[in-house]
């Protein structure tokens, strides 16, 4: 029985996958900026609650798909949009940006595992792994991009591999040699950290893993069923 559940999950992941490689999908990162203008808090809180209208306006307009912020400060968008400068105009226009509260990475998304899939209010917020590989730029500029992209086909392998022992709930990159995430639930998996170090990326030493916990509604990546 578990075996057909295995199966019956993959078929599922790799069908969103077929339906969501070409959609069209950018990853927004909004890192805190440690120069940003110190100003009251009054107008800190105005800020924030622009911003947090602009989502609101996006996600009514279904080009804001997911977002949630970093434990520690931070978070991710995932927008839809027609293009790279679309999508770097719609987070130029976000007001937190405008006031210099975040410096911002646009790149653009696709989901080897998993997807994005819409969430209606009310909806839970939940806490999740969200593990960042991060480019070494010296290194990658002297490996050939079929090498790098042979590199990612086996970390794309390894994550289907280790999808139920480790949790996984979605992986995607950012494009040849630009790194990407997965997410995972969170575990208390003494072997995870291990996970991690023996993943193609990480062993090539190209790639440097970046482990947070984000705050994000639930299912945002189709990931509901999956719990165990």
């Amino acid at each position: 029985m578990k075996r057909i559940l295995f199966f019956a999950v993959l078929i599922l992941l790799f069908t969103t996958v077929f339906a969501q490689s070409k959609s069209g999908k950018y990853i927004v990162f909004l890192n805190t900026n440690p120069n940003k203008p110190d100003i009251a808090e009054v107008e800190v809180n105005r800020i924030q609650a622009a911003h947090r209208a602009n989502m609101d306006s996006l996600a009514k307009a279904m080009q804001l798909l997911a977002a949630g912020p970093f434990h520690g400060g931070g978070g991710i968008q995932i927008l839809a949009a027609t293009s790279l400068e679309e999508a770097q105009a719609m987070v130029a226009s976000d007001p937190a940006v405008k006031a210099q509260r975040f410096t911002t990475e646009v790149y653009p998304l696709t989901m080897g595992i998993g997807g994005t899939c819409p969430v209606l209010e009310p909806y839970e917020m939940v806490e999740y792994q969200f593990i960042r590989y991060e480019p070494v730029e010296e290194k990658l500029a002297e490996m050939p991009e079929k090498k790098i992209m042979k590199l990612a086909k086996r970390h794309l392998s390894y994550m289907k591999a280790n999808f139920f022992e480790h949790s996984l709930i979605c992986q995607g990159s950012f494009g040849t040699g630009k790194g990407g995430f997965f997410m995972a639930f969170k575990t208390e998996d003494e072997d995870f950290d291990k996970f991690i170090k023996y993943d193609p990326m990480i062993r090539s030493e190209l790639f440097v893993a970046d482990t947070r916990i984000i705050w994000i509604a639930k299912g945002s990546f189709c990931e509901s069923n999956l719990q165990k």
